[in-house]
């Protein structure tokens, strides 16, 4: 007897693989059951974010990526909760991380990492000036979307200048 993948739903999006995996959370493929449009869901247990006191950097990060809409920062669509669950659903980003293609293609060309570089720079620039500082950047934090531009994510260590913090 054939039976049917059971897939399980999140608020309006339909989940997928796991696409990646960390002490804290776990990354899963989702599509957006209206739009159609993939997303990745990044997904936390409250234990443990509770119990290793990283309640305040979650909090920090998606505050941070609230503020910040850039064409080469990942993009946060919605944050949900669950009894046991916390669910960022984030724009999906498809060519892996910067840090793997060094390490898969050795050198990259100085066209390709003057072309990184900007977008980097560029985008570091926008951050700063509205009072938002990664302090985590690293190959390992810039993604590649599926046109090869650099996406920068990870802002759980951010810092926001005294004057965002009173505003927010």
């Amino acid at each position: 007897m054939n039976q049917a993948k059971i897939k399980r739903r999140v608020g309006k999006y339909e989940m997928g693989r796991t696409i990646g995996e960390g002490t804290f959370a776990k990354v899963k493929f989702a599509r957006n059951s209206e739009t159609g449009e993939p997303v990745a869901i990044k997904i936390l247990d409250k234990d443990k974010v509770l119990k290793h006191k990283m309640a305040e950097q979650i909090k920090r990060e998606i505050a941070t990526m609230k503020l910040i809409r850039h064409p080469h920062v990942v993009r946060l669509y919605e944050v949900m909760g669950s009894k046991t669950k916390i669910f960022i659903v984030l724009e999906c980003i498809t060519g892996g991380e910067l840090f793997d293609k060094i390490v898969n293609h050795g050198r990259m060309h100085e066209k390709e990492a003057r072309k990184y570089f900007q977008q980097l720079i560029n985008v570091v620039d926008y951050c700063h000036s509205r009072g938002v500082y990664h302090r985590d950047l690293k190959p390992e934090n810039l993604l590649l979307d599926a046109s090869g531009n650099l996406k920068v994510s990870d802002f759980g260590l951010s810092a926001l200048s005294q004057q965002v913090r009173v505003n927010i």
